[in-house]
């Protein structure tokens, strides 16, 4: 094994595109991690074909392998570039399975690759719960009983020793899987068909359900010394049985009593031991809550979004101090950025703010998926909320959740009682809201608890919530009724609401009584250590500890919980701006809710603040930051429109997609430009791809550059583009569409003109090597001249072929696999080749790669 002290290359496996299951929390541990090494003076190359991703933008081209996330493509890199070692744990479970297939393989003993975060050992028992098991056993940790089947009927030989309900989980699955509760033969038979499909092995497990249990997880870090810290327990509200992705989580836990943390704490630390595990390690626990006793129910060793929650939650740099770990460093000697007190590393974080993350669902966008919740996970993001109580915490979570733009919460009060109900017991994606309507209707929180299996302690808090909100009704324009309100999490929009008035008559009155929000910063010691960790949250206190950044400062608001469509090009456009903000000379400070999203990590701002991204709230940062630039993103109109209306230095970043222009049903060609005065960089010509003979706009989720044009006529287009965008005197980042003049025709006309959408810009960034997110900032910041432009030169006629090809949540939603549109996009991965057939065979898997192919039909 190679001695750690003596790297000097390493391999990241990447995450492959946004799916159900991770966002872009992956990819911001990579980029962190990445910087770690760096310091150290190591090497690093990673393999992704994820457009978005940032992680990317941080190594050196000829470090960069731009390839599907595949076992073949990566044991041909181990054998070309040779490096030490590899880190699989970045990759999720992807990574973990490839890793898994090399060793049993004989790969990585033949190479002598090194792998760092864990041993062998535990890789090989990584998801695969009978052999997981029988090593918790021998250290005398509790897990539920389960039985490995290869056949049918060999499970219905076991069924009657198990009893329903039992839950049936594929062995070492080839894509992240869910357990799958079955109440009757019938529905186990459905489960195993499928979980035989999904395992390597083509084996399920079988075991006794345990529905209705407390799920309490618990994040913790390892080093080499076998000093162990706990970093956060995180405490489900729903029980076992809905997702834990799909469930209200809270930290740190609220509902057990120290008994019941310190038995979950060791065990924790036990495994951590046992498992050899270097770096973080996130664990499930199933409680019994009337006996205290808990099993073992998921063992994670790798980066999951249940991390960066404990991350952001606490102010604790776990990929930092992981990154250390993992080359080998001791908790005591880890040394972390100036603004951390040297103990940090080492000290267990403590908290005095109470943080609540509650799931986004993608059923607006995807109607017919099932929308109850249970074992299979729905969530395509989230939102968090931070106060100083578990209400403020909560109301703030479910306000930015919701994305209404006047900060008002949708109602289920047509619910007739029947089938509230049956949601209370079958629950569906607009849960928290069917909870707040049963407590108003009079049930107690005794009779919800015990039909939901929620603790009563959350219904206590919900009700506490309706109080409040029954004051606020009776108490109109009442100074000490809104401090009140403000204090427990509700926002300007609601009150006004309420009080049937405006945003602005609130604010009036809140300034008039010195009601003003006060900062908290997140940070690790509970304020015990002076720590200068650069998160905040708002709460109605005494003391702000928030100060203003000073001079040449950019406010960035983000884009909240990751949804479906263009939020993971999003993402990577907000973190590119915001390093381009920094270049200028900016002090950047981003606004955002979303945990796992890459840019609210500190390594991108001087400031984060985890408050609602709504009117007031904004108001609220922009009063204490009073800062030289606001930029709001193009999908927020209401909040674009309000602050238009006050002297503020605004930007729409990025740009609004509807410009008032009508756009095409359908166009075939896109025509990509940067304009910028007098000044028109032809960037490329793409074909736009839709499935099958399908051309519709809104289906166009595939591009190909260059397109299949000759020469003459691509230069052609080009002209003809320019010459549009003159016409209408765009700026920016912009696309001319091109179509058949008829269906006869094959002369390409100019059918519409429309900014650059995010995914293109990503594309573009990565097919040319030049990054235009940074170039558009630049733009609207004044700091891009033309003669920069002028000595931009671009191949439109390269040989080298690029496609790009959206990802879709169809298969995790368990809903018919068609052709999907812009709006139902979860993520992207991308290929580049001498040819388009060499291309198409670099971009995914087969069923990607035949789904390609027919839209070319």
């Amino acid at each position: 094994m190679q001695n750690l002290n003596d790297l000097q290359k390493v391999l990241i496996i990447g995450s492959g595109p946004t799916e159900i299951g991770h966002e872009t929390e992956l990819d911001s541990a990579t980029v962190q991690i990445i910087t770690r090494l760096k310091k150290q003076g190591i090497r690093t190359s990673i393999i992704d074909n994820n457009p978005f991703s940032v992680a990317l933008e941080e190594i050196q081209p000829t470090n960069m392998y731009i390839q599907a996330v595949t076992t073949e493509n990566v044991r041909h890199i181990l054998e070309k570039d040779m490096p030490d070692a590899i880190i699989p744990t970045l990759g999720g479970l992807v990574g973990i399975r490839i890793v898994q297939e090399l060793i049993e393989n004989g790969d990585i003993r033949r190479l002598g690759i090194t792998l760092l975060g864990m041993p062998t050992t535990t890789m090989n028992q990584v998801n695969n719960p009978a052999a997981l098991n029988a090593t918790l056993k021998e250290i005398h940790e509790p897990v539920i009983e389960a039985k490995i089947v290869e056949t049918t009927d060999e499970a219905m030989g076991l069924v009657e020793n198990i009893g329903f309900p039992l839950i049936v989980k594929p062995v070492a699955p080839r894509l992240d899987t869910n357990r799958m509760i079955c109440e009757n033969v019938d529905e186990m038979i459905t489960a195993l068909n499928q979980g035989f499909q999904q395992s390597r092995f083509d084996q399920c497990t079988l075991e006794h359900s345990v529905v209705g249990f407390k799920e309490i997880e618990m994040v913790a870090v390892r080093d080499i010394a076998d000093t162990k810290i706990l970093i956060s327990g995180l405490e489900n509200v729903d029980p076992i049985g809905i997702h834990s992705g799909d469930s209200i989580l809270v930290a740190p836990t609220q509902t057990l009593n120290d008994r019941e943390y310190q038995n979950l704490r060791d065990a924790t630390f036990r495994i951590a031991t046992e498992l050899g595990v270097v770096g973080v390690l996130h664990l499930s626990f199933a409680l019994n809550p009337a006996d205290q006793r808990f099993y073992v129910t998921k063992v994670a060793p790798y980066f999951t979004r249940g991390v960066a929650l404990a991350a952001r939650t606490t102010g604790y740099p776990v990929a930092l101090v992981v990154g250390s770990l993992l080359l080998g460093q001791r908790l005591v000697d880890v040394k972390l950025p100036s603004r951390y007190v040297k103990q940090t590393a080492v000290i267990e974080p403590t908290v005095d703010h109470v943080s609540v993350r509650i799931p986004i669902w993608p059923f607006q966008e995807v109607p017919d998926a099932d929308q109850h919740l249970d074992t299979v996970m729905k969530a395509v993001g989230s939102t968090v909320g931070l106060g100083r109580s578990v209400e403020e915490a909560m109301l703030k979570a479910v306000r930015s959740s919701q994305f209404s733009p006047r900060d008002v919460l949708p109602s289920v009060s047509n619910l007739t009682d029947g089938e509230m109900i049956r949601q209370l017991i079958h629950p569906l994606a607009n849960r928290i809201l069917v909870l707040i309507e049963a407590l108003r209707r009079g049930y107690s929180p005794a009779e919800l608890s015990e039909l939901t299996k929620i603790d009563n302690f959350y219904f206590v808090k919900l009700q506490h919530l309706l109080e409040i909100e029954k004051q606020i009704q009776a108490n109109p324009m009442d100074v000490e009724t809104l401090r009140a309100g403000r204090y427990y999490g509700f926002g300007d929009g609601m009150i006004a609401r309420i009080w049937q008035t405006d945003t602005a008559a609130i604010r009036k009155l809140s300034a008039s009584a010195k009601i003003m929000p006060t900062y908290k910063m997140i940070e690790p010691t509970a304020g015990e250590f002076d720590e200068e960790t650069s998160g905040y949250y708002s709460t109605f206190e005494y003391e702000n500890e928030s100060q203003p950044l000073g001079d040449r400062t950019a406010l960035v608001l983000g884009r909240g919980g990751n949804q479906l469509g263009p939020n993971s090009a999003a993402e990577y456009f907000t973190t590119e701006m915001l390093k381009q903000l920094k270049r200028a000379g900016y002090h950047t400070i981003l606004m955002n809710t979303n945990p796992n999203a890459i840019a609210i990590a500190p390594e991108f701002s001087d400031k984060q603040y985890v408050d609602p991204i709504q009117l007031g709230d904004v108001l609220n940062v922009i009063h204490v930051e009073q800062p030289d630039i606001v930029i709001v993103p193009g999908n927020r109109h209401f909040l674009a429109r309000e602050l238009a209306k006050l002297p503020l230095n605004l930007h729409v970043l990025p740009p609004d997609q509807e410009t008032g222009e009508p756009l095409p049903e359908s166009a075939t060609i896109g025509v990509s430009l940067f304009v910028n005065d007098d000044q028109k960089v032809a960037i490329g010509v793409m074909d736009l791809i839709a499935p099958g003979m399908n051309k519709k706009l809104s289906q166009v989720t595939a591009f190909r550059m260059p397109a299949e044009l000759p020469k003459a006529k691509r230069l052609n287009l080009v002209e003809q583009a320019k010459q549009a965008v003159s016409e209408r005197q765009l700026t920016g980042m912009v696309q001319v569409l091109f179509a058949p003049k008829s269906a006869e025709s094959k002369q390409l006309e100019v059918v519409g003109v429309r900014p650059t959408r995010l995914t293109e810009m990503a594309f573009l960034s990565k097919v040319t090597g030049i990054n235009w997110v940074r170039m558009l900032t630049r733009q609207h910041i004044g700091t891009l001249d033309d003669a920069e432009l002028t000595a931009v030169n671009i191949d439109l006629n390269s040989q080298r072929v690029a496609l790009m090809n959206a990802a879709f949540p169809f298969r995790q939603l368990h809903v018919l696999n068609r052709p999907g549109s812009t709006d139902q996009e979860v993520g992207a991965t991308i290929a580049f080749g001498s040819s388009e057939a060499l291309t198409l065979t670099n971009l995914s898997d087969t069923a990607e790669l035949d789904q390609i192919i027919n839209r070319t039909i």
